[in-house]
């Protein structure tokens, strides 16, 4: 039998939105359309920040970090405005995939949040090409999820 992580890590239960909701990491929630307001705007000064920073050996992790606090929050805006609160990072990659459809961009967040776990839990270093990609790939990651962002 191949080792499975996922598997084990779960106590053999399948990861999904599902589990994630039954262990109490997502809670359902009314629809909150004043925090999602709220989350969007700090998602746009997070991103603006991130891109003003001086690009350098110095500064690529908070770059990084930033990108990535970008995005989560904007996530989160789009859990609130669909009913969900997310109480750990991992389950918006489910989020993305099994409520909105958008199995890569759950792919692509899945990557970055596991990245800026390195940085923040481990201490490890990223590579700039990395934060380069990140740099283009992360505002546009959250202009295709723009059209989920409607706030009535």
């Amino acid at each position: 039998m191949q080792w499975n992580y996922t598997f084990w890590k779960t106590g053999g239960n399948i990861m999904n939105l599902n589990y994630f909701i039954e262990k109490g990491d997502v809670k359902r929630i009314q629809i909150d359309n004043i925090r999602a307001k709220s989350l969007i705007k700090s998602s746009e000064q997070t991103l603006k920040s991130a891109l003003s920073i001086e690009f350098n050996d110095i500064t690529i992790k908070t770059i990084f970090r930033e990108l990535y606090e970008g995005l989560r929050e904007y996530c989160e805006a789009i859990g609130f405005l669909k009913g969900y609160k997310f109480l750990n990072h991992e389950s918006i990659t489910y989020f993305l995939d099994e409520i909105l459809s958008e199995k890569d961009i759950s792919i692509k967040f899945d990557r970055y949040r596991k990245l800026r776990n390195g940085i923040n839990y481990y201490g490890n270093d990223i590579e700039k090409d990395t934060v380069e990609g990140a740099l283009k790939e992360i505002p546009k990651l959250i202009k295709e999820l723009n059209k989920y962002a409607i706030i009535i």
